[in-house]
């Protein structure tokens, strides 16, 4: 289905929610004061733009009933588009931080006399501590900063939470085909840990919404390209042309996707809206999906879940012979670790090779 406009909406909505605060004062002679962007002016009266939330409205003000009107002084308003930037999100990476800490030095280079230089020096200062750990590979996970030897012995646990969190952060987004791409990846790469029931009740939800979006977008399929062609019918012969090639172009573009992902083994096809044969494939997933995991037998329980059994392996490879290496391995694969934790697992024991 086509997820296009939905997205640039939603990046829209985002843009003005992420604007600055509006820069003038209006000190009106009741007393009262509005916030906001004086836009026009003339001889009777100013004209504001006022921002509540990701709404902008404006209003006009006649000059006599205005005492006067404070402008942002420069630097307050550059410091209000870096004020946001520390304390850095969750989960943010080396280039992440590195964006952040260059707008944070622009505004000290060009406001070394600011109010707010102090400031922007501290969050600068607690930017660059975190990205020291985040460089070095470590991550931010919550409030906490966890460093790289603390991450990579505790990796399978700290990547299970990362990965339950992007997938519901897909479902927050309606995002049902990224979330439904990351379970799978979930599976493969870390079995059933403790929290996968809860997951998979939570996907069941997403593929019943899924799949309801799939047979809507299928039966009303005819009659949305009985419309089209209706539109189509009733414009200027070469604006029909040029449509018309678009058009063809754009499904020729999808039909290729659609044949990409499938010899490649996506297990998950992108659908489109007007591609019967990508939503056939999709509902035909979501169905072979829905049963596997309504019909999953109870998880084994596990002598060792694959969370300590990681963590143990880990701290044992550290003083160990070459021959308790090996055995240490053995244990781990015994554990039923996946291959991703059993290399690294490998590349810690460094083992001469036969």
């Amino acid at each position: 289905m086509n997820t296009r406009k939905p997205m640039l909406a939603a990046a829209a909505c985002l843009f003005l929610s992420t604007q600055p605060s509006p820069a003038d004062t209006i000190i009106l002679k009741n007393g009262e004061s509005v916030r906001g962007n004086v836009i026009r002016e003339d001889a009777e009266s100013y004209t504001v733009e006022i921002k509540v939330g990701t709404i902008r409205d404006e209003k006009v003000f006649p000059k006599a009933d205005v005492s006067r009107i404070e402008k942002e002084k420069a630097d307050d308003k550059a410091f209000r588009e870096i004020e946001g930037l520390s304390p850095a999100p969750e989960l943010l990476g080396k280039e992440g931080y590195e964006a952040r800490m260059k707008k944070i030095e622009g505004f000290i280079k060009d406001y070394p006399d600011s109010a707010k230089a102090a400031a922007a020096a501290e969050m600068l200062e607690a930017l660059a501590a975190e990205y020291a750990i985040v460089a070095a590979g470590g991550i931010k996970f919550g409030e906490e900063m966890v460093t790289v030897e603390a991450y990579e012995a505790n990796a399978y646990e700290y990547d299970v939470k990362i990965a339950e969190r992007r997938i519901k952060d897909d479902v927050a987004r309606r995002d049902l085909l990224g979330a439904l791409r990351k379970f799978t990846e979930f599976g493969e790469r870390y079995g059933e840990p403790p929290s996968y029931q809860g997951i998979a009740t939570l996907m069941l939800q997403v593929l019943q919404a899924y799949r309801n979006s799939l047979q809507e977008n299928l039966a009303s399929l005819e009659s949305r390209t009985e419309k089209r062609q209706a539109g189509l019918a009733v414009m200027a012969n070469e604006d029909r042309a040029k449509t018309e090639r678009a058009l063809k172009e754009q499904m020729e573009k999808v039909q290729a996707n659609y044949q990409e992902e499938k010899s490649s083994g996506q297990k998950w096809v992108t659908p489109d809206s007007f591609h019967k044969e990508s939503m056939d494939e999709a509902l035909r997933q979501v169905v072979a999906e829905t049963a596997r995991l309504e019909g999953r037998p109870a998880a084994v329980a596990l002598e060792m879940p694959h969370a300590l059994a990681y963590r143990t392996a880990w701290a044992a490879l550290a003083d160990a012979s070459d021959e308790e290496k090996k055995k240490i391995l053995d244990d781990a694969k015994q554990n039923r670790l996946s291959e991703y934790y059993l290399e690294k697992l490998r590349v810690r024991a460094d083992l001469p090779q036969n």
